[in-house]
């Protein structure tokens, strides 16, 4: 994984001239050193698209996977990650500090892809567009753009701005669409900062539609991000209306079909992924496994691997079969380092969140139902629960979304105690629970952030 250090500013002024299409020059005879400031991406939609393509190549949401699992109560750390290769080692025991490496490498890698797009869309009116075909082209591209920026915002936002529990009080992380390399943006209210995700939102959705592939962003991909948002606002009916929306046009998966999404690779219930191949470093199951030293990050905690049922899928495939603590959702069965793709929105996402908005609003008994079918989906038997609380919910969330970078983030936005069970703490002496209120609860902006920017 890489180490290097950069504050923003001169990460930006390096991107200028090394923005490198690494997936593209295969695809199309373009110097791999082109860069987004180059013309030669704008000579037409085609060379644009190429530029779109790289965006998602420099885009590594799996910090957010880490975060959320490593900082709340999902995994328990190996005894094996110590030392020079030792890996969130300091978040996972809440011994952190804001000079911490991961988190820098978080902040540079999300503002980082912010500045491609910020560019090629500052950059598209330069691509001539003719045809009808190649307006509608530009049209849903530049949708594209505008859906991946608010969902890159929104997960600085989920990391290091403050909690939606403290409401008007909250500030949160600069909201940036521009390119210049002077400004030095303050941290963002909250208010503010979802005015401006929802513009990117709307944009998005009347740009785009469902013609592209799951690892594109689309038109469903606007609406799941928008109700995941709308959730964290607490603006349940528009939770409930965008999740719909999904849920629409998604089947939750059969047993079988569940199987093959985590040991095959395969879409059944994906909205919006990630790809990955034997060229990126960084994918989901090296968060918990270093290939190159063979040892163990993390395991799964035992809070977590307790709350299944005999009979629920989901405790054969997320855990190894010979080590109950092994971590196994990313087991692509396929490849022989399990190279799975990063799912980022699934359609059983959508059934949580609305289900908890409906419970918001008074509506239980539509909450029950869309629970009960999401259980019965992962056991295979009919359930007839009539009860149900948020509690209720947010353990099927820790259950369902377990390992994808939720549960830090649901127990932040709620305002609740981060507790781990004794058995996995990495010592007896480290703390088995953080309180909202404590310092350590808040991921900081990055020291080098703040140096360079005091605004921050």
């Amino acid at each position: 994984m890489n180490k290097t250090r950069y504050t923003i500013v001169g990460l930006l002024f390096a991107l200028c001239s090394l923005f490198y299409l690494t997936s593209c020059d295969r695809m199309l005879d373009i110097d791999p050193k082109e860069n987004v400031d180059s013309d030669q991406l704008y000579k037409s939609v085609r060379y644009f698209e190429y530029g779109v393509v790289g965006v998602y190549n420099s885009l590594h949401l799996e910090y957010s996977t880490l975060l959320g699992a490593v900082m709340a109560d999902e995994c328990k750390l190996s005894s094996e990650n110590v030392g020079v290769d030792g890996y969130a080692i300091q978040l996972n025991r809440w011994t952190y500090s804001s000079d911490d490496e991961l988190l820098h490498e978080t902040w540079k890698d999300y503002y980082h892809t912010l500045y491609k797009i910020n560019t090629l869309l500052e950059n598209s009116y330069k691509v001539p567009q003719e045809a009808a075909e190649e307006k509608e082209a530009m049209t849903v591209l530049e949708g594209e753009l505008k859906g991946l920026r608010a969902m890159i915002h929104f997960e600085l936002h989920r990391i290091f701005g403050d909690s939606d529990a403290k409401a008007g009080q909250a500030l949160t992380i600069p909201y940036v669409t521009s390119t210049d390399l002077f400004q030095k943006p303050g941290k963002t209210p909250l208010p503010d900062f979802y005015n401006l995700i929802w513009k990117d939102l709307q944009a998005a959705e009347d740009q785009l539609d469902n013609s592209n592939a799951p690892t594109r962003f689309s038109l469903d991909s606007t609406h799941a991000l928008a109700a995941r948002v709308a959730l964290y606002q607490k603006n349940y009916s528009k939770a409930i209306a965008y999740a719909s929306k999904v849920i629409n046009n998604y089947a939750l998966a059969t047993m079988d079909q569940y199987t093959a999404l985590w040991k095959q690779n395969q879409n059944a219930e994906v909205v919006f992924k990630l790809a990955r191949n034997n060229d990126d470093e960084l994918r989901p199951n090296t968060l918990w496994y270093n290939f190159n030293t063979g040892k163990s990050l993390f395991y799964a905690s035992a809070k977590l691997n307790r709350l299944y049922e005999e009979g629920d899928i989901r405790l054969s495939l997320f855990f190894g079969e010979e080590q109950a603590n092994q971590i196994a959702k990313y087991s692509d069965e396929g490849h022989e380092n399990r190279i799975s793709d990063l799912p980022v929105f699934r359609v059983a996402e959508m059934y949580l969140i609305r289900a908890e908005a409906y419970v918001k609003t008074g509506a239980s008994t539509q909450a029950i139902k869309d629970l009960n079918a999401l259980v019965e989906a992962r056991t295979g038997e009919e359930v007839t629960s009539t009860n149900i609380s948020e509690t209720t919910i947010l353990t099927e969330r820790f259950k369902e979304l377990a390992f994808e970078g939720h549960r830090y983030f649901d127990l932040k936005r709620l305002g609740q105690t981060l507790e781990r069970n004794s058995e996995d703490l990495a010592a007896t002496t480290d703390l088995q629970q953080l309180l909202f209120g404590n310092p350590l609860y808040q991921l900081p902006i990055p020291l080098k952030e703040i140096q360079s920017n005091p605004n921050l």
